[in-house]
Order: structure tokens, then C-alpha cells, then sequence
């Protein structure tokens, strides 16, 4: 995807913070050489990052790819959930992290009525509005759209042949009955489930549709892949589709909103070496390798470093 090169005319908040803090501030933790920033002067790039597996992940390949390009870094991850990571990265406190484009449009520039159903235009729509208002550029996506996933259990995915939702509507409108994993807030979340039976056409016949309350976790993976349930709900990189060997079904109309990761950054600390570093492992990403990466740490219980150290390695990166 291409990235507008553009630069904001004002000083963003971020380089008010620096240009204050100017022979005051002791100097942040680092290694490596330094970088110049926009507003001149010496810097470090600081990383912040979500409090879960993926995102320490992509944290840590962050840092190593920066260490290896010769930026100085200084690794604050994990920062905390998506608004503690919005705040840091807005109010200066970090310069860098990854953030997925569906949380971007909708959940921090508030887009909650629009919901863009094609991946280029939401992501050309997210990097313009935060250039714009926070002086903020989105780098490259990953190749992978960890969006919600509905499982299946294999068997029943075998005896009924719906292979994605609008074959499910057409089941369940057909008479079909499902017992379905779900939780509460699955239900009530417009990015989830929301109105997706609205959306597919089967509400009228919701009366052959039986929930089981369970939370989105190891245990509604588990209980579709055991046939507990006919359909579960999870993530679409997460280690368990692959651990229990579920089956999934495809959102063939895009009701899900699409979460694809990339590199944000503050745009004093953006040159070319940040540019390119960050960019580097973008298209290598995909769905499969973000999974076994996820698994390594989660199941296998690596650390986030070793295995995104080990990852890189083996792609050259490093």
C-alpha cells in the first residue's frame, strides 16, 4: 500500500514536548546511534505496545529491526490497552507502535456509525485522518487481518457444507438449528457480533439459533473443536485454531471489522532508516506465520523476544 509522505506544517505535540524539554530531560535508555528528528537535534525512537501476545511480538520485532538499522531505542512495552497506547502515542510519550486499522478508524477517531468494508480504503481513510490530527503516520500493513473469526467444529462444518456466513443464513433460514459459543459482550459489540444476523438475513429465524454463554478464550475454541457446540467465536491469528485443529467460517461479505496491523509512528522521528526498518517485515507477516509465531509464545511459552529474534533470522531480517 502506498503511504503519504506528507508532513504536517504545524509543530505536532510531540515536538513541543521535545523542543521543551531540551537540555532538561535525562536521556532515555538506549542503544545504537541516534537519529536526527524533524525538529533537528538528536532522538530515540520509543516503542510502546499492547498487554497481549501478538502485540509483544511485534514490539519486539520492532526494537530489533530498529537496533539493527542503527536507531536508538527505547522499549516502554508493554504500555497497556488500546487507549493507554493511543494517549501515549498522541501525548508524546512514545513514538511508535502497532496498531490495527479497524481499532484506528473506529475506536479512536470515534468512526463508530462508518464502517469501511474494503481494507485499502479504511486504510488510506485511517492514515490521512491521523496524519491530519495527530501527526501520525501509518507505515505498511502486516499481510494478515486479525479480525473475529467464527469456528466451526469439523464434523458438523463436514455434514453441513456452510463454509462461510451467507451459507450459514441460508442454513438456519433453511430450518437448520446451531448451538453457538458466544459472550455477552461478543453479543452486544457493533464490531462483533452486533447486527450481523441483520447484516446476513437470518434474524427472523434466530429462534434456531441456541447460545451458550462462554467467554471468547482457550474454552470456546475447545468446546467447538470437542463438539460441545456447532460454532465458536475467536481471533483469526490465534495459536488455538491451529492447536485444536478447528475449522472456521468465512466472512464472505466483510461484516467483521478488518483489523490489519501496521507501524505507527510520530512523524519528528520518521526519516528513512525508521521508515525502512519498520516496513521490512511487513509483507512476511501473514496469517499462518503470525499464528505459529502467537503459538510459540503463548503455548510453547518462548519469550516474545527470543521468538521474534529467531523469526527474523530466519527471513534474513537480522
Amino acid at each position: 500500500m502506498s503511504v503519504s509522505h506528507s508532513m504536517r506544517d504545524s509543530l505536532t505535540r510531540r515536538q513541543v514536548l521535545k523542543g521543551a524539554a531540551v537540555g532538561g530531560a535525562a536521556s532515555m535508555a538506549g542503544c545504537g546511534s541516534t537519529i536526527q528528528g524533524a525538529v533537528g537535534g538528536s532522538t530515540e525512537v520509543t516503542i510502546g505496545g499492547k498487554q497481549f501476545t501478538e502485540q509483544l511480538i511485534l514490539s519486539n520485532i520492532s526494537s530489533l529491526m530498529l537496533e539493527e538499522a542503527g536507531v536508538s531505542v527505547d522499549g516502554a512495552y508493554p504500555v497497556g490497552g488500546n487507549t493507554a497506547n493511543h494517549e501515549a502515542v498522541t501525548g508524546g510519550e512514545t513514538d511508535h507502535y502497532w496498531e490495527y486499522t479497524g481499532t484506528g478508524w473506529n475506536f479512536h477517531l470515534g468512526n463508530t456509525e462508518e464502517k469501511i468494508r474494503d481494507p485499502d480504503e479504511l486504510y488510506s481513510s485511517v492514515n490521512e485522518a491521523y496524519q491530519e490530527e495527530y501527526g501520525i503516520e501509518w507505515l505498511e500493513t502486516a499481510n494478515f487481518n486479525n479480525t473475529y473469526v467464527v469456528t466451526a467444529n469439523t464434523a458438523w462444518q463436514e455434514e453441513t457444507g456452510v463454509e462461510n456466513l451467507t451459507q450459514l443464513a441460508e442454513y438456519i433460514n433453511d430450518g437448520g438449528e446451531v448451538t453457538w459459543a458466544v459472550s455477552q459482550e461478543y453479543i452486544n459489540n457493533p464490531t462483533a457480533f452486533g447486527n450481523l444476523p441483520d447484516f446476513y438475513g437470518f434474524r427472523e429465524n434466530m429462534d434456531n439459533v441456541t447460545y451458550e454463554r462462554m467467554a471468547i478464550g482457550t474454552i470456546n475454541y475447545q468446546a467447538a473443536a470437542e463438539g460441545q457446540v456447532d460454532l465458536g467465536v475467536g481471533f483469526a491469528t490465534n495459536p488455538n485454531l491451529q492447536e485444536f485443529n478447528l475449522a472456521t467460517i468465512e466472512d464472505d461479505q466483510n461484516w467483521f471489522v478488518i483489523y490489519y496491523p501496521a507501524p505507527i509512528v510520530n512523524q519528528d522521528v520518521l526519516n528513512d532508516s525508521v521508515r525502512e526498518a519498520l516496513n521490512a517485515p511487513a509483507s512476511a507477516l501473514d496469517t499462518e506465520t503470525m499464528i505459529e509465531l502467537n503459538a510459540r509464545v503463548s503455548i510453547d511459552e518462548e519469550s516474545p523476544e527470543a521468538v521474534a529474534q529467531d523469526w527474523l533470522e530466519s527471513e534474513g531480517m537480522l
